[in-house]
């Protein structure tokens, strides 16, 4: 039996995710694997919060170990925030703060349907990380990614909502202080993950799409259409609404898989109206454009799954099942 270290970086804001994503891995490690130890680093989680996690996880009835990890935000001051919180850079300090050889990181808007220890097995050909590419620079709509490698558009671009990492490789190589570095001198468009374009190129291991499979991208719409067909991934919940954003129970194409692991949480009565940190209305113009295309993907996907349509423009000739 071996040990899984699994991070989290997570707020108030985003707790039903946090809920979620954490359950979803404990669901999905088999019955004689070893202890799951998560930690999750926060400014502001109380303890009451974490009880509430450990509520969860303990119900799930799989070994598991929870370690909250404080972060100082102050040091991300001036550093452009991702719906107002600063969170996202908090990955940027996992390999500092987590005492391993290795580690599996996930957004919190992420849900897994297979066993993580399948991501430590990775060959990471002594680079400090493993992602899953998102296209290339070229085609992704970091602008200032582009601007900062002008030469390099034709490289893959990692999405850095999941990666398994290589602490010492990654403290060796200072990939926390280049990072930083680039967040301190140039503009960026797409947080922690344009400066780890930056600091990795030529210098990450690329993953199987399966380990973080967005559910936007209308190619993968076919194996969302269950449950059982969703199974061997991790559901990545990317863009406008996130599944527990304001009205998405009603507006999320895919809120139904969400919903699934929800109930099996200490947050299973959550709704998305109710008066709680995670509450969050759509006040900006690229929120509200989210809001119109998850309605829009609501409606074409469920005649999708219905089989009253047989195909969606984006989707291609040959979506993978």
């Amino acid at each position: 039996m071996r040990d899984v270290p699994v991070i989290f970086c997570a707020d108030r804001r985003v707790l039903p995710g946090l809920h979620v994503a954490a359950a979803s891995v404990l669901l999905h490690r088999g019955p004689s694997a070893g202890t799951t130890d998560f930690h999750v680093i926060s400014d502001d989680l109380t303890d009451a919060d974490v009880e509430l996690l450990g509520v969860t996880l303990r119900g799930v009835g799989r070994p598991h170990r929870l370690r909250r990890l404080r972060v100082d935000p102050s040091v991300f001051k001036g550093f452009p925030p991702m719906r107002g919180s600063w969170g996202p850079y908090y990955r940027l300090f996992m390999c500092e703060l987590v005492d391993r050889e290795r580690s599996v990181y996930l957004d919190v808007d992420t849900v897994c349907l297979l066993d993580v220890e399948a991501l430590l097995e990775e060959d990471l050909g002594g680079r400090p990380a493993g992602f899953v590419a998102e296209g290339t620079i070229a085609t992704t709509a970091d602008a200032s990614l582009r601007a900062l490698v002008p030469d390099g558009h034709s490289r893959p671009y990692l999405n850095s909502g999941v990666m398994v990492a290589d602490h010492r490789a990654w403290r060796q190589q200072r990939i926390t202080e280049r990072c930083m570095d680039i967040l301190q001198r140039s503009p960026v468009d797409r947080w922690d993950q344009t400066a780890l374009n930056v600091a990795l190129a030529d210098n990450w291991a690329m993953l199987d799409g399966r380990y973080n499979f967005a559910t936007n991208q209308r190619p993968h719409w076919p194996a969302l259409a269950s449950a059982e067909s969703a199974r061997g991934r991790i559901l990545h919940f990317l863009d406008n609404p996130k599944p527990w954003d304001f009205m998405a129970e009603a507006l999320h194409p895919h809120y139904r898989i969400w919903r699934d692991v929800l109930g099996r949480t200490a947050l299973r009565s959550f709704r998305s109206w109710h008066r709680t940190p995670a509450r969050r209305l759509p006040r900006t113009a690229r929120a509200w454009r989210g809001y119109v295309q998850a309605a829009k993907d609501r409606a074409l996907f469920a005649a999708f799954s219905r089989g009253w349509i047989a195909r969606v423009k984006g989707m291609g000739p040959q979506a993978p099942a």
